[in-house]
């Protein structure tokens, strides 16, 4: 498989915040935030969703993405709201800040995105680079279910159904085909607005299985802290619907 990645409709930031508009995460981070007793940097920090009202929480925090769809959404939410907050446009594989920071965390499944070793190690080694020598890194993905992707697979369905800000009506449906080689998610959005015809747009994860990420971080050079299973700090097991990794920077 040679185009990998996800569709430009799905990081238009209205629609993607009308499709996520969940803060579940937000106290989870906030204490961690908290916790570091410094700067903090958001990787991936989309449309603000954790950005925003983290600052709006008196964290020092600054955001980078590399979408400018998304940051162009996020930074109207902070002109609007009368906010200013460092948001940054850039590759999270080769970034450079010239800044280190007490926290770094990407969230919502974002390292996902990245979908090879040499793509994830990078990752890693720009986090390393812009970390305090105490500082922490944390990130969450998908516990990945074999058993959910097959399920998904055998048929579309429908995933989101709301209005637009024009007040037309946006209608998502699903297809999953999980490709075992490369242990990617393709999955595939069908968009329909009204009565328009139905856009397909891609949405690839990588699956990171339990093990493999523990150590991809050994061998980059990180310790894990906690893991954790879902961001009420439950600790991580088989059934976890989540991954979430603390870890700090070997010396």
């Amino acid at each position: 498989m040679t185009d990998i990645g996800v569709g430009s409709m799905i990081y238009r930031g209205d629609i993607y915040d009308k499709m996520n508009p969940f803060i579940s995460d937000l106290s989870f981070f906030e204490k961690w935030s908290r916790q570091s007793r410094g700067d903090v940097l958001e990787l991936c920090c989309g449309t603000g969703r954790l950005t925003i009202p983290l600052h709006q929480a008196g964290i020092p925090i600054s955001g980078l993405d590399i979408t400018p769809t998304m940051l162009d959404a996020a930074r109207a939410k902070c002109a609007k709201a009368g906010l200013q907050i460092p948001l940054h446009q850039g590759d999270i594989r080769t970034f450079d800040l010239a800044k280190k920071f007490s926290l770094i965390f990407i969230p919502f499944n974002s390292l996902q995105h990245t979908y090879s070793i040499e793509d994830l190690e990078a990752v890693f080694s720009r986090v390393k680079a812009h970390l305090n020598p105490d500082g922490l890194f944390i990130f969450d993905v998908f516990n990945p279910s074999i058993h959910m992707m097959v399920d998904r697979e055998r048929e579309i369905g429908e995933a989101f159904r709301f209005p637009l800000d024009d007040g037309r009506e946006l209608v998502v449906r699903e297809r999953c085909h999980y490709d075992a080689g490369t242990q990617i998610n393709q999955v595939t959005w069908f968009f329909r607005i009204d009565q328009e015809e139905e856009h397909p747009e891609q949405l690839h994860m990588r699956c990171f299985f339990p093990l493999e990420l523990t150590m991809a971080l050994k061998y980059n050079g990180f310790s894990v802290v906690h893991r954790f299973g879902a961001f009420d700090e439950s600790p991580f097991t088989s059934a976890s619907p989540k991954q979430i990794f603390v870890c700090r920077a070997n010396a």
